[in-house]
C-alpha cells in the first residue's frame, strides 16, 4: 500500500529539482513587463533596464524608442541577449528612467519585473521581485542588492572575465586566494622577449603594436 505514495513522492521531488536547475541555467531571451500609473510617458523619454552582476559590467537594454507609453497601461518588452544571462550571478536589477522635458511631473510605474522564462508558463522571475514605485524626472528604481559574499560560482565558466591575456579563471571555492564567489585569478601569459600580449592576437611582437606612419 505504501509503494504508490513512495513513487509520487519520488516524482515530485524530481519536478522540484528539475525546477531549480532550469531556474539556474542561462538564458538568451527576457521578456520586461511594465504597467505605468496615471502619468504617461511622453515622447522623447528614456527607459532602460540595467541588469547589475557580481564582477562584471552592467548590462543596458533600452526599453523605448522615442515612443510615448499612455498613461495605466501595460507594456511587453521581449529581449534577446547577445551574451547569456545566468541569473544566479545578478546583484540586482533596475529601471533608468530619463524625462524628455525637465518640467515632466515623476513618473509613476505600478509594477515591473523582468521574465526569465521569455512569457512561457510559469512565469520565473528575476530575483524574484517586481519593482513598483516613483522616479523623478530622471533616476533610477532598483530592487535591493543582494550580498555579493551570498553567491558561488558552480563553473569556471561563471568566473571567466573574457580576457585571455591574465590567464584563465577557475572557480574553486575552497582552494587558497579564492574571491567572495570562489573564484580564483588564472596565471598571466608570459610572452617570449621582445613581445607582449594583446587581447584577440595573443603574443605580439612589440614593433607590430607601433602605427605605421602615413605616406
Amino acid at each position: 500500500m505504501r509503494q504508490p505514495l513512495t513513487r509520487n513522492w519520488t516524482l515530485v521531488l524530481l519536478l522540484t529539482l528539475v525546477a531549480v536547475v532550469s531556474r539556474a541555467v542561462p538564458v538568451s531571451h527576457l521578456q520586461v513587463r511594465v504597467v505605468t500609473g496615471p502619468t504617461e510617458l511622453t515622447p522623447g523619454s528614456y527607459v532602460e533596464l540595467r541588469i547589475y552582476e557580481a564582477g562584471k559590467a552592467v548590462r543596458r537594454y533600452p526599453l523605448t524608442h522615442g515612443e510615448a507609453w499612455a498613461r495605466d497601461s501595460t507594456r511587453v518588452i521581449p529581449l534577446a541577449l547577445n551574451d547569456a544571462l545566468d541569473p544566479r550571478n545578478v546583484l540586482r536589477f533596475s529601471l533608468f528612467y530619463r524625462a524628455a522635458s525637465p518640467l515632466s511631473p515623476p513618473w509613476q510605474v505600478v509594477a515591473a519585473d523582468v521574465d526569465l522564462s521569455a512569457g512561457r508558463e510559469p512565469a520565473q522571475l528575476l530575483l524574484g521581485t517586481t519593482l513598483s514605485g516613483e522616479i523623478a524626472r530622471q533616476g533610477e528604481l532598483a530592487t535591493l542588492e543582494r550580498d555579493a559574499s551570498t553567491i558561488s560560482c558552480m563553473s569556471d565558466s561563471d568566473c571567466d572575465d573574457s580576457k585571455t591575456c591574465n590567464g584563465q579563471e577557475r572557480c574553486a571555492p575552497h582552494a587558497p586566494g579564492a574571491d567572495a564567489r570562489g573564484c580564483v585569478s588564472g596565471r598571466p601569459v608570459v610572452c617570449p622577449v621582445n613581445q607582449v600580449c594583446t587581447e584577440g592576437r595573443g603574443c605580439v611582437g612589440t614593433g607590430s603594436l607601433t602605427p605605421t606612419p602615413a605616406h
